[in-house]
């Protein structure tokens, strides 16, 4: 559980983050001075429904409030003739005198200028109807429900063409996000994050209960404003913020539950003794006579529990909010485990008569995990049920056969412990110089800093080898930017413009040093004295450090005429330190359109027809994350000593081949769509179509030695595509006076394919990855990318039968000769999914409300691993197996083929939340109280036969559930949301 006594940096936090709370509710009055006269009432639509969240605020004074689930309010103010403004997004605000009345029943219209929604764009925002790009933007009250412990839990699954996978169970793992498929073979294919406008800060930095919205820039002409960065799109995270109100505090906490959802299924003592006798095998010395389930043992209970706080307000020319949050979380692996600390300030200022805005914000995030030592997986796998954990005397049993080990004494006393500390401080000042004209500057200072403690005890399998194993490793990233922008907006008559220049310099420094040793005559110090260690060797002792700057200019014009043609045209140029003294720079144009067609005659006609508009896009963007900042510099290196005049001289030289011709990969992106609404907006959606091709594709290949000293080289050659087509429809199904239903579907197919691997100077057929490796089988590769191919393309012999031994009967023919070689290898499935899907449901009755949300995939293969190494009894008696070697018929020792290769296709219930809202009528200054029950993972209709089929897909070998997959959980969590 969450336990601030041994965080005191945290402890210190938490102690002037509150001071800070605290000044500012002493400092703004929670309505105004002398307030005596009380009014109550109820805000409705024209339909008679109830407004949820509708601000009442006392005109004049920082007096304020806000409907409740019901639509009713209650405020104290002034006098019997203050005047009340009602105001709601989407409605047309309303001010009303009070004139002596006690109740007032409101009825607010559309608005339908303000209708329009307001999405979060790069460097700006726009309404929903000025948008040409494709743009995905998810509010608050469509974020996936219950447990969200990062930011990414609250998009899974929600937008079209946006995968989010987490690898296996361990909670301190990140997620592997795609949009629009895999556009890189060596960097990073994660999209690019921006935070209230800040680029590059990290998904961790900010908690996911202070966030209001995320936008997701999908297609180049969207994204390429961020140039070299958003070849893999971009994301926009919207913080909330503080308003013009009274003071409002809220608390938002749960206690969660995480159990294995599916644990592997390995002979239990019973069935293993049962086997060993009845087929007359001699297991004299094997059998302890004990009954041990090795995974019950290593598992547990997961609880987890999560609070956050903050209080958010303002006045007439200033407003704040700061946040409060911790989350304490146990893995369902013993030595699994994450405490999380967030603390949050926001505060804006205006003045010079509105002309200037400035606003600070400053975080920090704190986080100390233990990542799980998947070895012991393996050795729960292999250590046999009929030994026991301990033995009579109290001493740990343990094993030295090969790939054994008690993975509980591991787990007892191996250490793997990180502290990763993230601030940052941003600054951002806007300034009216004209009515028009608007000038802004934006400045951060970032620092992340990670320090990593390892040590394996000398009595346990993972140390004895080594007689105690210690490592320390510590480093640190900062990051300083500075962003300069010019807008510009001007409407003459017909003619809507908008016009942004910017300028943007990044600098970034990292620095890493660290050390192990070996070989302690006692395990006493852990990994605090690695000095102690008898057995340091050259290697063990390391430091680097490296630094990339990058310069921006970029500019983007909106055009919009008649309210119903929409122009968008951008330019980024991007200087980078990371590439080539020939391509340094680099220029990201797009451009693109849309077209309304509901104004135009024939459609304007059509009652049913809500909204109709056709877009178009195109445009460049580049990548240039994951990629070492100094791979196109010749390096020199330690080589060695040499002896002269009676001492050793260490020796260099070169130790890398120059690349001047490095540069970033570059993508180019084509996309169409169509945005529709009909019944009065009851449904709604898009559907779109996008070609994406990415070039000069980074890998390391072969080269010549001369003219090189080096045979490695890194070069920009292939190419690949993707394409595929998303579609979207929400609906507002029912909504009567106490029944809402609402729901949503989101479909998404994408094809990728290599399309280039070489060009006249860098050549490679192909490129075998993946390791096959497993004892007493083959050590072969498992994927290959090639041209033609799609990246995750499984590799490997075709698997005709087994014969009347249980022996394999493989295809020995593919290459025409008889006899089963390498050269018979062939292609044997794809990891990559021919569609990915989501299903939410809404419902309302009364104060009840309950949602569910449905996600899957079709059409992918996967290579069960576990099934490879432990699905054959040539292990028994001496290691364990799984329970389908006793009925699969195999007697053969494994070999990597289709045998192995399953369909992953699968539909989860990712989620399901029932909850209650209480009617509080304000009652003891409570606005909002809600209670809710959420189970997520609850069941997976699948044919897959491993532990799960969402296994990890980033990479060039997706799609593997290895021998030391991590199971996923199942979760229940108990919550409640409070607003004063």
């Amino acid at each position: 559980m969450i336990s601030f006594s041994n965080n005191l940096n945290f402890r210190m936090i938490i102690q002037i983050g509150a001071s800070v709370l605290l000044l500012l509710f002493l400092n703004i009055p929670l309505h105004a001075s002398g307030a005596a006269f009380p009014i109550k009432g109820k805000v409705i639509d024209i339909n008679g429904e109830p407004l949820i969240g509708v601000s009442v605020t006392e005109k004049g004074i920082n007096n304020a409030t806000s409907t409740d689930n019901n639509g009713q309010f209650a405020l104290e103010v002034a006098n019997e003739n203050s005047i009340l403004v009602f105001s709601y997004l989407g409605f047309s605000t309303l001010e009303v005198s009070v004139n002596g009345q006690s109740t007032l029943n409101i009825t607010l219209t559309e608005d339908t200028q303000s209708l329009e929604e307001v999405v979060v764009v790069g460097y700006g925002t726009q309404s929903r109807r000025e948008i040409s790009g494709s743009i995905t933007n998810v509010s608050e009250e469509d974020f996936n429900q219950g447990v969200n412990r990062t930011a990414t839990d609250l998009l899974q699954g929600k937008v079209a063409g946006l995968t989010i996978t987490k690898g296996s169970g361990d909670i301190t793992n990140e997620q592997t996000i795609r949009l629009r498929g895999t556009s890189s073979l060596t960097g990073s294919s994660q999209p690019f994050v921006v935070i209230d406008g800040v680029p590059g800060l990290s998904m961790n930095s900010v908690a996911p209960q202070d966030i209001e919205s995320i936008s997701i820039l999908k297609d180049a002409s969207a994204a390429a404003i961020y140039g070299s960065r958003a070849a893999s799109g971009v994301i926009l995270i919207t913080t909330k913020k503080g308003m013009a109100a009274r003071p409002t505090i809220e608390y938002e906490g749960y206690v969660a539950m995480d159990e294995v959802a599916n644990m592997p299924k390995v002979l239990t003592a019973d069935q293993w003794r049962d086997y060993t006798s009845t087929n007359n095998i001699n297991t004299e010395g094997i059998d302890k006579g004990a009954n041990t389930s090795w995974f019950n043992e290593i598992m547990r209970t997961g609880i987890s529990q999560s609070h956050s706080l903050s209080m958010s307000g303002g006045g007439e020319n200033s407003s704040y909010r700061g946040s409060l949050s911790a989350l304490d979380q146990q893995g369902v692996v013993r030595d699994n485990s994450m405490e999380r600390y967030n603390a949050r300030l926001m505060f804006s200022q205006r003045a010079l008569d509105d002309r200037l805005n400035l606003t600070f914000t400053g975080a920090i995030t704190e986080r100390n995990f233990s990542p799980t030592d998947t070895r012991n997986f393996v050795l729960a796998y292999n250590m046999v049920p009929v030994v026991p954990v301990k033995n009579d005397d109290g001493t740990w049993f343990d094993s030295q056969e090969y790939d054994q080990g008690n993975p509980l004494r591991n787990i007892t006393y191996n250490k793997r412990n990180n502290k990763n500390n993230l601030y940052y401080g941003n600054i951002k000042a806007d300034f009216n110089i004209t009515e028009d004209l608007l000038a802004g500057i934006n400045l951060l200072k970032q620092r992340e800093s990670n320090d990593y403690g390892e040590y394996n005890d000398s009595h346990t399998e993972r140390g004895r080898n080594d007689q105690g194993f210690a490592k320390r490793e510590a480093w640190t990233a900062d990051k300083k930017l500075l962003e300069a922008t010019l807008n510009y907006k001007k409407i003459i008559n017909e003619h809507n413009f908008n016009f942004l220049a910017g300028y943007s310099y990044e600098d970034n420094h990292y620095q890493k040093n660290g050390a192990q040793n070996r070989q302690f005559v006692t395990d006493f110090f852990n990994y605090n004295n690695l000095g102690a260690g008898e057995n340091l060797r050259p290697s063990d002792v390391w430091s680097e450090a490296n630094m990339n700057k990058l310069i921006s200019f970029f500019g983007r014009v909106n055009y919009m005429f008649q309210d119903r043609y929409i122009l968008t045209a951008s330019i980024r140029r991007d200087g980078s330190s990371k590439f080539g003294a020939n391509h340094k720079w680099g220029t990201f144009p797009a451009v693109s359109a849309a077209w309304i067609l509901k104004e135009e005659g024939a459609f304007r006609d059509m009652n049913f027809l809500s909204d109709l508009k056709l877009r178009a896009g195109y445009g460049v963007s580049g990548n240039q994350a994951g990629f070492d900042p100094y791979k196109s510099l010749q390096l020199y290196g330690q080589s060695g000593q040499y002896y002269d005049d009676g001492k050793w001289y260490n020796a260099y030289q070169i130790s890398q081949n120059a690349n001047p011709n490095l540069k970033w990969e570059g993508t180019s992106m084509f996309n169409v769509g169509i945005d529709y609404s009909i019944l009065n907006n009851r449904l709604n959606g898009t559907i779109e179509y996008y070609n994406k091709t990415t070039n000069d594709l980074l890998y390391t290949y072969k080269v010549s030695v001369p003219p090189y000293l080096y045979a490695d080289m890194l070069a920009n050659v292939g190419s690949m595509t993707n394409k595929g087509i998303e579609f979207v429809i929400n609906g507002d199904i029912i909504r009567k006076d106490e029944f809402v239903w609402n729901a949503s579907l989101n479909l998404a197919h994408n094809k990728n394919e290599i399309t280039s691997l070489s060009n006249d100077q860098f050549t490679t057929n192909s490129i075998k990855t993946g390791s096959a490796w497993i004892r007493g089988g083959s050590d072969n590769t498992t994927h290959i990318v090639e041209e033609g191919k799609e990246v995750g393309t499984f590799y490997g012999w075709r698997f005709i039968a087994l014969d009347s031994d249980g022996k394999y009967i493989l295809d020995d023919m593919v290459d025409g000769k008889e006899g089963l070689t390498d050269e018979d290898r062939t292609y044997i499935g794809s990891a990559q999914p021919k569609l990915t899907y989501g299903f939410s449901s809404n419902l309302s009755y009364k104060n009840f409300d309950f949602s569910f949300f449905l996600r899957g995939v079709y059409g992918n293969d996967l290579l069960n691993f576990s099934r490879m190494s432990y699905a054959t009894t040539q292990w028994l008696p001496g290691a364990n197996v799984l329970e389908d070697a006793l009925t699969n018929g195999l007697t053969d020792n494994p070999k990597y083929s289709s045998y192995y290769i399953e369909k992953g296709s699968f539909l989860r219930l990712d989620n399901a939340t029932l909850a209650y809202n209480f009617n509080t009528g304000d009652v003891w200054g409570i606005r909002k109280f809600r209670v809710y029950v959420t189970g997520q993972n609850l069941f997976t209709i699948t044919n897959y036969t491993g532990l799960d089929p969402e296994v990890n897909m980033s990479g060039l070998d997706p799609g593997v559930e290895g021998r030391e997959y991590y199971p996923k959980t199942r979760t229940f969590s108990v919550g409640v949301n409070l607003s004063f």
